[in-house]
């Protein structure tokens, strides 16, 4: 942009400038600690335009909603530039939050657009656990580990698991402990049969399911965490770990 453009951007926006159209595109990458927001701009409005973008952050859990009240739980406001992406960083994990983008000039102000956001899990080694402890789980670059806390008394024969190349099926003494399409695919029989194991638990008090699944995998064995489950059900409610902190501490097994 030459200099007489510049001034007469500078000089004219707010004369011939127009308001903006609101951003495009928004997506947000979610991590353990923060999350990214990108966009992309609007079609333009004018060539005078001088445009800035606003991002803002509310929190959405509800009990820290509760804890800072109406007064600290709305809107605010963290950026305001010509940029196409901001980071939140030292946010908490497992947090769910709204973000919203607008854009800005001296002519007016574009409608925000919004998108909900869900900080994600810690891993425990490669893995993570279910809502409120329904479950954990692990993975290696070939396996996927299960374990179920058993209500006390569970009997073998009040256990009953099914698992479909993409969906997993548990309950024990008649309670529903996992149900739900898998994050990725398993190998498994035509008739979803498989194999599981009732176990003491490994802090002393009572059993627990536990059980290993085989992955599908491409021809590769990968330990990039692109390449590796976020959770083991892959529907709303179920926390995603932060692949980047995945921590390989097992060898792979082999196929």
């Amino acid at each position: 942009m030459d200099a007489c453009h510049k001034l007469a951007k500078l000089f004219l926006g707010g004369v011939l400038g127009k308001p903006p159209n609101a951003p495009t595109g928004l997506k947000v990458v979610e991590r353990c600690d923060g999350l990214e927001v990108r966009w992309a701009p609007g079609a333009p409005t004018s060539r005078y335009n001088s445009d800035v973008f606003v991002v803002e952050l509310a929190p959405r859990t509800p009990k820290v909603v509760e804890a800072l009240g109406p007064a600290f739980s709305g809107f605010a406001e963290f950026h305001r530039g010509p940029e196409t992406r901001f980071s939140f960083d030292k946010l908490g994990a497992e947090q769910d939050f709204a973000v919203r983008v607008r854009c800005e000039n001296r002519a007016g102000a574009s409608g925000w657009v919004e998108i909900a956001a869900r900080t994600r899990q810690v891993p425990t080694r490669c893995g993570g656990t279910g809502p409120d402890g329904a479950y954990a789980w692990d993975q290696t670059p070939t396996e996927v580990e299960v374990t179920v806390p058993a209500p006390p008394g569970t009997t073998p024969k009040q256990v009953s698991v099914t698992v479909k190349p993409r969906r997993l099926e548990i309950s024990l003494a008649g309670v529903t402990a996992v149900a739900g399409a898998l994050c990725g695919e398993v190998v498994c029989g035509e008739d979803g049969d498989f194999e599981w194991e009732l176990r003491d638990a490994g802090n002393g008090e009572g059993k627990e399911l536990f059980m290993t699944m085989e992955k599908r995998l491409r021809d590769v064995v990968s330990y990039d965490p692109a390449e590796q489950w976020d959770c083991l059900v892959a529907e709303r409610g179920h926390p995603r770990v932060d692949t980047a902190h995945l921590r390989w501490t097992r060898a792979t097994s082999t196929r």
